[in-house]
């Protein structure tokens, strides 16, 4: 795995990868630009290709190519390799038990001949053609989305995939056929406008499939399957990822239609949850590509609870949320035909935060409700809400009906007093004990001295590294404890022989993140730039003759007489380190 690990970092180039979500610009030895990890206003992030690094001197936030995707796309480090083997074109060694590659790469080929199979149908279908042309899916809409027709025969798909030779009972586990008691197989889909589902890789893993006309159910979509968790993926994010940007914003819509409409609109950054309510993992799922989600349901009773729901779920997981419901009797794809593509878009841009939203719809139905009830609902509302300016412009809104009290200001302040309470008891519950948390040793505060930096800087450069790997293992050179520490990082990771190439591929070898990261920082301390070997020479005599003279204080300090003391240091003048005959014209620097 380690080889497999180096191989990745070898063929994948840091600046290129993270430059995909960061506008980098060439700024000396380094790429500059906006922190993607916090609200960045001056570039402050910066990526070394020599490091094959990435750290922001403002939050902290640091790592290599591995821990870029763990953090960005939210996944552990087993994903993350996986990730960027692929895209590396790089062949893991999987450890443990696994699904046979024939296996899967069987189920993923009966996945593609069934596409196949209902994509050839939905062009022998009459019925098909004309009622994609009035839903308005022409030509294009129905190849760039992959769509297709289910024929209505009971095992038409089932008798084509056993003609090309799938096993019908592994299909069978693919939800695109099922085994009657007689033991024969009939077709899952029959009937339906079939709509490919890929995650977000881009890997066929399911099948929608809708009615054509009345019925029910009026949509049947793949359940849970060896390639397919529906909990997990979202219709259309294959292709609306890469419209995230720099906004690193999506659009949640409720089906298949509406997220094609949207994207026929402009709308590119639209998805849907399928055949299941928005999930936790869903959220997961988002989270790693974008900061901000705008809800575009119905407008209906069940459009406005899947909101609610929405809402709650998506700010659990720390996204910012907007909800832009559309307009009464409404859905992206029939807006699209009524208004056109504008009026889709404005729906999108004139979205409400999640406080203004249950206002706004707490307002709707408060003729519905006893004017207790109305408040009570209103102060829970408002005391969630992130927004002070938010708060104080809806407090000025109700202070003036604010029942029992005829003074505005009075009524605003009372009304401010009842949602401080329920913010304190909400407050006092978070401020619960909790376990007490593992504390994580950090490194010392101090920084390295001048000439120390020099032999951890030559220890970086290729041109000067066999030298600098000679002194920087030598502990006793050091007087901080960050140069002690990374002394011995240095020794224990490369104790045989000194490392080769750019600091980007042995770094890992340092165990220890935050030492990695260390090392990686002194590159761009400017106190050892323009290293030169009289300049490491004369640290090297300077930093042995400080070593020597903190000896003879310790042997002082063990109270050994004079003569001994003078038999300490002839001692200490005869050491010399260990290194190879090779480098025995510099034995200069330690006398």
């Amino acid at each position: 795995m380690a080889d497999e690990r180096d191989e990745i970092r070898s063929r994948i180039n840091i600046v290129e990868l993270v430059g995909r979500e960061v506008n980098l610009i060439h700024h000396g030895k380094t790429w500059k630009g906006l922190c993607p990890f916090h609200q960045d206003r001056n570039p402050s992030f910066t990526v070394s290709p020599q490091t094959g690094r990435y750290k922001c001197w403002s939050c902290g936030e640091a790592g290599d190519i591995f821990n870029w995707v763990m953090k960005r796309q939210n996944v552990d480090f087993a994903e993350a390799i996986r990730i960027l083997a692929k895209e590396a074109g790089v062949t893991i060694n999987a450890r443990g038990p696994q699904v046979s590659p024939s296996v899967k790469q069987a189920q993923e080929e009966a996945m593609e001949e069934a596409l196949q199979f209902f994509r050839e149908h939905l062009g022998k279908s009459t019925v098909a053609r004309e009622y994609c042309e009035r839903r308005g899916l022409d030509a294009q809409v129905l190849a760039d989305w992959e769509i297709g027709y289910a024929p209505e025969v009971s095992s038409a798909l089932a008798a084509h995939l056993k003609k090309k030779n799938f096993s019908l009972a592994e299909c069978k586990s693919l939800f695109l056929v099922d085994e009657d008691s007689q033991g024969g197989y009939f077709d899952k889909f029959k009937g339906r406008l079939m709509f490919p589902i890929r995650d977000e890789r881009g890997q066929l893993v399911a099948f929608g499939g809708r009615l054509l006309g009345d019925g029910v159910p009026k949509y049947i979509n793949s359940s849970d399957t060896p390639l397919y968790r529906k909990s997990k993926v979202l219709y259309g994010m294959n292709r609306a990822r890469t419209s995230f940007g720099k906004q690193r914003r999506a659009v949640l819509v409720e089906g298949y239609l509406d997220v094609i409409a949207c994207h026929r609109a402009g709308v590119t950054s639209a998805l849907a949850s399928l055949g299941t309510a928005l999930s936790e993992d869903h959220a997961k799922l988002l989270k790693r590509w974008v900061d901000e989600v705008v809800v575009l349901y119905d407008s209906d009773a069940a459009g406005q609870k899947a909101a609610d729901r929405a809402v709650t779920i998506l700010g659990a997981e720390g996204l910012r949320v907007r909800v832009a419901l559309m307009p009464q009797g409404e859905d992206p794809d029939t807006l699209l035909k009524s208004a056109g593509p504008a009026a889709v878009q404005q729906a999108v841009e004139t979205g409400l935060s999640p406080v203004d939203y249950k206002m706004q719809a707490l307002d709707l139905k408060q003729s519905t409700l006893i004017p207790e009830d109305y408040w009570v609902q209103a102060v829970a509302i408002l005391a969630n809400s992130p927004n002070e300016m938010e708060l104080d412009r809806h407090l000025m809104r109700l202070a003036g009906k604010y029942p029992g009290i005829s003074d505005v200001g009075k009524a605003q302040q009372a009304l401010r007093r009842e949602v401080n309470k329920i913010r304190r008891a909400a407050a006092a519950n978070r401020n619960q004990p909790e376990r007490p948390t593992t504390i994580r040793t950090e490194l010392p505060a101090e920084d390295l001295s001048s000439a120390e930096l020099v032999l951890f800087r030559a220890f970086l450069s290729a041109e000067f590294r066999r030298i600098g790997w000679m002194f920087v293992r030598v502990q006793d050179l050091f007087t901080t404890q960050l140069g002690k520490t990374l002394s011995g990082a240095v020794a224990e990771a490369f104790a045989a022989a000194p490392p080769e190439g750019e600091p980007s591929r042995w770094l890992h070898e340092i165990e220890d993140e935050q030492l990695r990261q260390k090392m990686a920082d002194l590159l761009l301390d400017a106190r050892a730039d323009n290293l030169n070997e009289a300049y490491i020479a004369d640290t090297v005599e300077l930093l042995t003759l400080n070593q020597k003279k903190r000896k003879l204080r310790e042997s002082k300090s063990e109270g050994l007489d004079t003569q001994k003391r003078q038999e300490y240091l002839l001692r200490l003048r005869e050491q010399k380190p260990n290194y190879s005959k090779k480098q025995q014209d510099e034995d200069n620097l330690f006398s």
